[in-house]
């Protein structure tokens, strides 16, 4: 029966040139023949002449010229993901290792962080490896993870070995680990809002507020709280850039509802103090997620482990971070 199969596999794959499909593959995500070419060196009659060829294996037109591009057909669109899968796989079997010697490799690594998570891992990753992975380069990125759901897609498409993200609530699947949570509260200058750890409702809704975001939904977090309640905030200013806040809050009423983690960021040199909200808001989880895919891969499994070494969270202190 396994020899029935296999004969079977390779009569139908017998038909099908490997550089068929990363002509294919190239040319879903260039959408032009002429940047295909330019990505996988060859010239554009030869990527004509490969689609060409894969229109009459297929029976399909698969890609239709138009103003916008070389927009794929339906069946198109289903076969990418499933030759995205197979050549990842194919790379990875031919180009992984089994091991993984971080005094040795000269491995780029994808890694994405939200803004305040970068200022605080960066600095020790980077120093860690000079010691120790003197070869190795760190790609920093900032990418939107919004949910747990939507991460396999994200970390794919952006081609992300290792994100350091923050949810509302555990992730159900196995390529999500967590590390610990992170309280939420809010920031501001305690030369107006006092030396007090908490802040008061009142104090909270007359502020005007500055709404940090590094996810779509997260200042959505705190307005159906408030909602619930048939309260409202002020708004004036919504970013996802944490370096600007210093030179923001120092100084004004102004208050930004923050992690205690990027409050540590925030709250160094100056006038400005962290307080627990006069909300019941649970604590995000900050997790590690990873490309499914690379499961097995052990430098991956070597980064994991080093990041969570480094993600340690300091004891909390909550007035005073």
């Amino acid at each position: 029966m396994a020899d029935t199969t296999h004969t079977k596999l390779a009569n139908r794959l017998n038909k099908i040139n490997l550089n068929l499909l990363l002509v294919f593959h190239t040319l879903y995500w260039k959408r032009s023949l002429t940047l295909t070419a330019q990505a996988l060196c060859l010239t554009q009659p030869a990527v004509s002449h490969s689609l060409k060829k894969l229109r009459l294996l297929m029976d399909d037109p698969l890609f239709i010229k138009t103003l916008e591009g070389m927009q794929p057909t339906p069946l198109a669109r289903q076969m990418d993901a499933a030759v995205a899968k197979g050549l990842f796989y194919l790379d990875q079997a031919v180009h992984s290792s089994n091991e993984f010697s971080p005094a040795t490799s000269k491995r780029e690594f994808r890694v994405s962080l939200v803004d305040y998570v970068s200022q605080q891992l960066q600095p020790k990753l980077i120093q860690h490896c000079l010691e120790h992975a003197p070869d190795l380069c760190f790609n920093m990125l900032s990418t939107r993870i919004a949910s747990a759901e939507g991460a396999q897609q994200v970390l794919q498409e952006h081609d992300i070995d290792l994100a350091v993200v923050q949810f509302e609530t555990l992730p159900l699947t196995s390529h999500h680990e967590y590390l610990f949570d992170d309280v939420i509260g809010c920031v501001g200058d305690a030369t107006f809002h006092g030396k007090s750890s908490a802040i008061t409702l009142e104090a909270f809704l007359n502020s005007p507020q500055v709404a940090l975001s590094h996810r779509e939904d997260s200042p959505l977090l705190i307005n159906e709280k408030l909602r619930e309640l048939g309260l409202e905030r002020k708004i004036v200013a919504k970013t996802p850039y944490i370096n600007p806040l210093q030179e923001i809050l120092v100084s004004t009423a102004l208050l930004c509802v923050v992690t205690e983690s990027a409050a540590r960021v925030i709250c160094r040199n100056n006038s400005l103090k962290f307080y627990a909200l006069p909300l019941d808001v649970p604590a995000f989880k900050v997790c590690l997620c990873w490309d499914e895919r690379k499961d097995h891969d052990p430098g991956i499994h070597w980064l994991r482990q080093l990041t969570r070494e480094l993600m340690t969270p300091a004891p909390s202190a909550l007035g005073n971070p």
